[in-house]
């Protein structure tokens, strides 16, 4: 689930700028993720994002059925899970610029679009130039889909929105 949550992170920390909805500079949604199985069994997270073009940063806010944070600023990320009372820092320099890539998603009807990274296959629906939707299946074959409600576009967002601040008796962990 960790990897799905991750990968999902990379692809949208820039989704906002694709096709129709280009003019974006910030982009504030609640979310909710839903990942199901090949047995049909399924989980749905909840939560909120924060994505900012200047600095290339986004912040997913989960508050169901766990709290976790995850930052992401330039290829960084940075996930805090109070349950667990850790910090995981982790770098994203192996993967492509996301940006260009989702820059040529190809429209295959009115409000759909396809964009491919590493591999996977990304569909996104966009309604009068919102996302309604991203869905996916990921390398484990889970079915993926995450659906955005409540969005607000070129609204002010500051730069300390995307400060991590970690507790002092947290465990930090680095992933390579």
């Amino acid at each position: 689930m960790k990897k799905t949550i991750f990968s999902f992170l990379i692809l949208t920390s820039s989704t906002f700028l694709s096709a129709d909805i280009s003019n974006l500079k910030t982009f504030e949604s609640n979310f909710k993720q839903t990942i199901t199985n090949d047995q049909n069994s399924h989980i749905t997270y909840h939560g909120k994002l924060y994505a900012k073009k200047d600095g290339n940063q986004a912040l997913w806010i989960y508050t169901n059925p766990v709290d976790k944070k995850i930052y992401y600023s330039s290829g960084k990320v940075v996930i805090i899970e109070p349950e667990l009372e850790q910090a995981i820092f982790a770098k994203l320099d192996k993967v492509p610029n996301i940006l260009s890539l989702l820059k040529q998603a190809k429209k295959i009807s009115k409000d759909t679009y396809i964009t491919t990274f590493n591999n996977t296959q990304y569909r996104i629906l966009v309604n009068h130039n919102q996302i309604e939707n991203i869905s996916y299946q990921d390398e484990l074959h889970n079915r993926v889909k995450i659906a955005f409600e409540n969005q607000k576009s070129n609204k002010k967002i500051s730069d300390k929105q995307f400060t991590y601040h970690i507790p002092v008796d947290y465990d930090i962990l680095e992933q390579k």
